[in-house]
């Protein structure tokens, strides 16, 4: 069996940290290094860390004397993770019990830079859990092969950039460290791995369970409840992968996947905003227009790419999101900026 070192961030996920670390720890493939960081709660997680800690030895604890984020607390897990395979948990989600052995099995047999299985997105509504799959743009999710990313680059442009549905080798890792004090900080990070691997093995046994909260003010939904600047990360995040695949040399390769892959990301963002309870419509459609004038400047037209509209094609959900994006908020009039900074400030006064 193959030691896999699985990282568990956590901040403030007293209520729903158990079932996420029973689901680790009953896991069937039992060769698990497991290690559990807490973002300076101000709740009792980290108690319940050192009550699992002190039933499990295979559980290592740390405490961030600072709340950090997310990319923080992956990336001093990281530091420490000794198993050939890495892997990474949300405390508020849980696996089904058989998934790494599923993973393991593949990679005992295949020898893959990643294993990626199936995500399962639902909506916690107290004893009610609501499947959201339709919601997702996830296109591989119900596929089972192997493939070489760099003979397959629509793979790396529409693959779903979360890691905790993934597990990584770690000489792939190398040196490679999350983008820290940012959203979306697994993007970037995955996204560059999906390019650096040779063999991605995609299988059809076990499952990530993705929980999205009715509190939306606590989760990434909350962008949906009230866009704010923190939108604009994302263009740092879209930055920062294209850094990385140049220092890499993979960027003339895959330089149209990553292009794909960056309108795709910050048109999201466009999502957010339209279906926001805070602003009238006008507001949203400047807001929007900016958006899309940002992601133009940057990284090229959206609307007639190839990859994005294949992404429309194989997912009616999205397809119907975006096509009212283009045909009710798009408005080229107002996308006359040339300046990133100047769009950039636009919408922080919008927002």
């Amino acid at each position: 069996m193959s030691k896999i070192s699985v990282i568990v961030p956590a901040y403030n996920s007293g209520e729903k940290i158990r079932e996420c670390l029973d689901s680790i720890i009953n896991q069937t493939h039992r060769d698990l290094e497991i290690i559990l960081v807490d973002d300076c709660s101000s709740d009792d997680t980290f108690q319940i860390m050192q009550e699992y800690a002190d039933r499990d030895s295979r559980i290592h604890i740390m405490r961030n004397k600072i709340n950090c984020g997310a990319g923080f607390s992956r990336n001093r897990g990281l530091d420490i993770a000794t198993g050939e395979y890495v892997t990474f948990v949300d405390s508020d989600d849980f696996l089904d019990l058989d998934t790494y052995e599923k993973a393991n099995a593949a990679i005992e047999k295949e020898n893959p830079d990643i294993v990626r299985f199936k995500q399962n997105s639902f909506l916690d509504m107290g004893r009610l859990r609501v499947s959201l799959d339709f919601f997702t743009n996830n296109v591989f999710n119900d596929q089972v092969c192997i493939l070489n990313p760099k003979n397959n680059h629509e793979y790396v442009a529409l693959e779903s950039p979360g890691v905790c549905n993934k597990i990584f080798r770690r000489e792939l890792i190398g040196d490679l460290r999350f983008i820290e004090g940012k959203k979306w900080e697994d993007y970037p990070f995955c996204t560059l791995l999906l390019g650096k691997a040779d063999k991605v093995v995609i299988i059809d046994g076990g499952r990530y369970n993705y929980r999205h909260s009715l509190n939306f003010d606590n989760t990434t939904l909350g962008d949906v409840k009230k866009p704010s600047s923190r939108m604009l990360e994302i263009y740092d995040c879209c930055d920062f992968l294209e850094s990385e695949y140049r220092e890499n040399d993979l960027f003339d390769t895959f330089e149209g996947a990553v292009r794909s892959n960056q309108k795709i990301h910050s048109l999201q963002r466009v999502r957010d905003v339209m279906f926001s309870r805070t602003y009238q419509h006008d507001r949203k459609k400047a807001i929007i227009n900016a958006l899309i004038n940002l992601t133009e400047v940057k990284y090229g037209e959206p609307f007639n790419d190839e990859i994005y509209l294949s992404l429309k094609r194989s997912k009616l959900f999205y397809n119907a999101r975006m096509s009212i994006v283009e045909k009710v908020y798009s408005d080229e009039s107002l996308r006359r900026d040339g300046s990133e900074q100047v769009i950039r400030d636009k919408i922080k006064k919008l927002v």
